[in-house]
């Protein structure tokens, strides 16, 4: 029953129209990482910023082949079909500041054991940095996280590998019970979107 002494709050809703940034740009981030020993590794270019992830521009082509295009030119040699994964994991929009908006496509990039990766000839040039059990950022009930880090988008991307592991059979069987091992403290979940708070 409605009771109309009932104070009942209003909606306020902005008179002033959503404008969209002009022309947001798009990029690939790549996230490669690889086991050494059962420890999982991210193999951080040297140029890009401490707590950076690697980022491409994104041109008139499938983002996963721009992803592996960079990192194939970048490393110098072809990815082995049978021992490595290029995966979407997220995508999250970032606007403010001087680079205005920008939708960000997350991949995580699975090598090759450390081990097995001809990497020599890029001494000084990439540093191989072991992943703690981060978390994924966690919102508010209703707010975005107010940050999102690296050490964040890898843990969500590692827990959307342990998901595949259970349900790709290509995935599985191209990656075998090292990774299954490696990833057995991370919980599954889906691909999808990651908020910073505006």
């Amino acid at each position: 029953m409605f009771n109309s002494q009932m104070h009942v709050p209003r909606t306020i809703v902005s008179r002033e129209p959503w404008v969209p940034e002009q022309n947001p740009t798009i990029s690939c981030e790549i996230l490669p990482v690889a086991l050494s020993s059962g420890q999982i590794y991210y193999l951080r270019r040297r140029n890009d910023s401490v707590g950076g992830a690697w980022h491409e521009p994104h041109v008139s082509a499938h983002p996963s082949e721009l992803v592996r295009a960079h990192l194939e030119a970048f490393l110098g040699f072809s990815l082995d079909p049978q021992a490595s994964v290029v995966h979407s994991t997220a995508w999250r929009y970032e606007c403010g500041g001087s680079a205005g908006g920008r939708l960000i496509l997350t991949y995580l990039v699975v090598l090759a054991p450390v081990c097995c990766l001809p990497l020599s000839h890029l001494t000084g040039q990439i540093s191989l940095e072991p992943l703690p059990l981060a978390q994924p950022a966690r919102s508010e009930t209703l707010m975005p996280p107010t940050r999102i880090g690296l050490e964040h988008v890898l843990a969500h991307a590692l827990d959307h590998l342990t998901l595949l592991m259970e349900t790709d059979a290509a995935i599985h069987a191209a990656l075998g019970d090292a990774w299954r091992t490696a990833l057995h403290r991370r919980l599954p979940r889906p691909a999808g979107e990651l908020r910073l708070a505006q």
